[in-house]
């Protein structure tokens, strides 16, 4: 598979799928068919980087398809919102995983055909079919008998669309601790049935498992304080920083016709987690943001930071707003060199986020109930 980086290569793989596909997906979106998975957009790499955003997705979908036929794919769409809102409300079950030091080898060759296929493409692609992460996963916990958490390290060293909450609460709800007692149970002649008679691999799974044991219990969930709403009319002459948790964040500032300077910040990462495919790809994603991007600085550590907030004598510096496991910029270190040198930081957080996190604190059912009000409230319908 290949996965653009050029901004308008991206848009028409958005339009083409939206015009070509999007008719057939509630129907096909199941079926894992192989490279290059022409039924489901495979965007996500972008709309987690924010090269395009959740809004622009779904707009070009409702310009070509009546709502109603599309239901769906937007729920899909929602349901990233829904993790990362979740687990904005949930914030120690990221740093239980994250502080969890299991080490599990890979395991390349298991003799099971369909699982030993899915390694291999994830880690020569970066990507997997949805229901083939939930049959991995599956695997991986109840026939192999391998940690959950080491299976979804696994998978943060190699998605190309990565994402903390996603990645965490998928692999706990396969592993039914995010809904507890109901695990999702990967079977043969489901497997054969949505990959087309590509595998079958009978007698080979464990389909009925015993349950994961000597998890923490359940807690409620916080009460999300959204940052302060940002007047950006009021702002003039600020500072931007762009990073990979959102690349497009100045076009909001450019469509208010506000005057900012901007930079991005790349993090260093001498010895990086992700795999070759991973940093090849981000590396290619942030050359072209860098291109196409006018009077732009690029900065890898916090004293380029603030020497240029204080060159252009910024008094705020606004950054993307940083989710539970994607901090780059939120962090004690930089706040108070920040403060220090007299620059507010201000997290930005965009409207698609602080309008859904709040309703994200039960589960997706509840959630999928706001998602009309959602749409209207991103004027969308």
């Amino acid at each position: 598979m290949h996965f653009p980086s050029k901004k308008n290569d991206i848009s028409v793989a958005l339009n083409s799928f939206c015009e070509d596909k999007l008719s057939n997906y509630s129907k096909e979106r199941n079926f894992d068919y192989g490279q290059p998975h022409n039924n489901v957009s495979t965007l996500s790499p972008y709309i987690n980087r924010r090269i395009i955003s959740e809004n622009e997705v779904i707009k070009v979908a409702l310009k070509n398809h009546k709502i109603g036929k599309i239901e769906k794919f937007i729920q899909e769409v929602f349901w990233r919102t829904y993790w990362r809102g979740w687990l904005e409300l949930h914030p120690w079950v990221y740093k239980q995983v994250n502080n969890e030091t299991s080490q599990v080898a890979i395991p390349i060759k298991t003799g099971i055909k369909c699982f030993d296929h899915w390694t291999e493409e994830l880690i020569e692609t970066g990507y997997l079919h949805n229901h083939a992460r939930m049959w991995y996963a599956s695997i991986w916990i109840f026939t192999l008998n391998k940690p959950w958490v080491s299976g979804a390290n696994f998978f943060k060293r190699n998605l190309l669309d990565w994402c903390p909450a996603s990645n965490t609460l998928g692999w706990r709800w396969v592993a039914g601790i995010q809904t507890i007692g109901k695990p999702y149970i990967a079977k043969a002649d489901n497997i054969k049935l949505f990959t087309k008679n590509r595998f079958h691999p009978i007698n080979q799974l464990n389909e009925k498992p015993m349950p994961v044991k000597n998890e923490p219990s359940a807690r409620e969930a916080i009460k999300f304080y959204l940052p302060r709403i940002l007047n950006l009319e009021n702002h003039d002459n600020v500072g931007l920083v762009l990073t990979k948790n959102d690349l497009s964040l100045d076009k909001l500032f450019e469509a208010k016709k506000i005057t900012f300077e901007r930079c991005i910040y790349i993090e260093e990462d001498k010895k990086s987690s992700r795999s070759a495919v991973v940093n090849s790809f981000e590396k290619r994603i942030m050359d072209e943001t860098i291109s196409k991007t006018p009077r732009v600085k690029v900065f890898c550590n916090y004293n380029q930071l603030i020497d240029w907030a204080r060159n252009y004598k910024f008094n705020k510096v606004i950054f993307p707003y940083e989710t539970i496991g994607n901090e780059i910029l939120n962090k004690r270190e930089l706040i108070e060199k920040l403060k220090k040198a007299q620059i507010a930081p201000i997290f930005f957080i965009r409207d698609w986020d602080r309008h859904a996190f709040p309703f994200a604190n039960k589960g997706f059912f509840h959630f999928k109930k706001k998602i009309p009000y959602l749409l209207k409230l991103n004027n969308l319908t």
